[in-house]
């Protein structure tokens, strides 16, 4: 005759009920820029809400340039070297431009997301002693997640260039 008794722990013990309810939901991508996380459950801040996720990314994809990522140098919308070249061009050929390589690089890097539209501010400087910049345009985008059922969401970046 076994006897079983030592063999394990029954899963209705009291070690395995959770009593944090945060603890149920699950983090899905690290939020960026890094942030120390909470307590001993994370690292980094984590993110728990998809669309978050997405923004976060195609946020960081506007902001790369051509050749910032080690091992991925195409990588990013090269927006530096676009809005560098605007006082030089005309101002919708390098909205053009800035709007052909997003659609480019969100096609090949976020294939989930689609872009709406896409507005550029430039920011006038008000203060000239300010020396961190010569430009700052804002760049507004609207993008849809259409497998998240999430539509016409809003993502402002703001690009500094020359500085």
């Amino acid at each position: 005759m076994f006897n079983f008794k030592s063999s394990g722990i029954k899963v209705d013990d009291i070690k395995f009920k959770e009593t944090d309810p945060e603890s149920k939901i699950r983090p899905i991508g690290i939020k960026t820029p890094l942030e120390p996380g909470r307590g001993r459950t994370e690292l980094y801040k984590m993110h728990d809400d998809p669309l978050e996720v997405v923004a976060d990314n195609l946020r960081n994809l506007v902001q790369t340039n051509m050749g910032e990522r080690l091992g991925r140098f195409d990588i990013g919308c090269n927006f530096k070297a676009i809005l560098f070249d605007r006082n030089a061009q005309n101002e919708s050929d390098y909205q053009n431009s800035a709007i052909t390589s997003l659609n480019e690089q969100v096609k090949k890097y976020l294939p989930l997301v689609s872009i709406d539209d896409v507005s550029f501010s430039p920011v006038e400087k008000i203060d000239y002693t300010d020396r961190s910049s010569l430009s700052k345009v804002e760049v507004k985008i609207v993008f849809s997640v259409a497998r998240l059922r999430r539509f016409r969401n809003k993502l402002e970046v703001i690009l500094y260039n020359g500085g």
